[in-house]
């Protein structure tokens, strides 16, 4: 079971809606589903939610610097990298596809490589949410920052549902199972 449930995105309101910020809307489709408030926390920073056995977090610092917001979390509380789970966007896999994993490569996600860096390892969990395929001739960084079409918004919503039926799997069942019912 995870105890640190990071969900990273960029802060900001022109970022609410944008395909990077995927993680944090599955951390707040959390929230709504456990009833859960969001309150300031300084030293974050970040915005907190505090469930039965877990803190959800949600840093305040952009997605390539959100890695100093986790390590803050885990020093000040005690906690140790594997005791975190970390919901991030994915280029790489469609839309409405995830992947989660106990461990492993950053696979190029700056999010997930400020983490590790500022970790000193990449031996947390993760959740990949898919919001590719990256259009051809399209700049990656305008495609991350941007919300999501008309037509898209329905996959959208069903993957975020998808999303936390994998987290609670995840904490109830162990990752392994949630692995083998969930990845795409």
């Amino acid at each position: 079971m995870f105890s640190l449930i990071f969900g990273l995105g960029n802060p900001g309101p022109e970022y609410v809606g944008t395909r990077h910020n995927v993680g944090l809307m599955v951390l707040e489709a959390i929230a709504r589903r456990w009833k859960l408030s969001w309150r300031p926390e300084r030293w974050g920073p970040a915005f907190v939610a505090h469930g039965k056995r877990e803190l959800l977090i949600s840093p305040l610092r952009y997605m390539n610097e959100s890695g100093v917001v986790v390590r803050n979390f885990l020093q000040r509380l005690g906690k140790k990298p594997e005791e975190i789970f970390v919901v991030v966007d994915d280029i790489t896999l469609p839309l409405g596809k995830l992947r989660l994993r106990p461990g492993g490569s950053s696979g190029g996600h700056r999010g997930l490589l400020s983490v590790a860096s500022s970790l000193g390892t990449e031996g947390f969990g993760r959740l990949r949410c898919g919001i590719g395929p990256l259009p051809p001739g399209i700049d990656l960084a305008d495609f991350v920052l941007a919300r999501f079409r008309d037509e898209e918004l329905s996959g959208l919503e069903a993957m975020v549902e998808q999303a936390v039926d994998a987290f609670e799997c995840c904490q109830e069942y162990g990752i392994e199972v949630a692995m083998s019912r969930f990845n795409a």
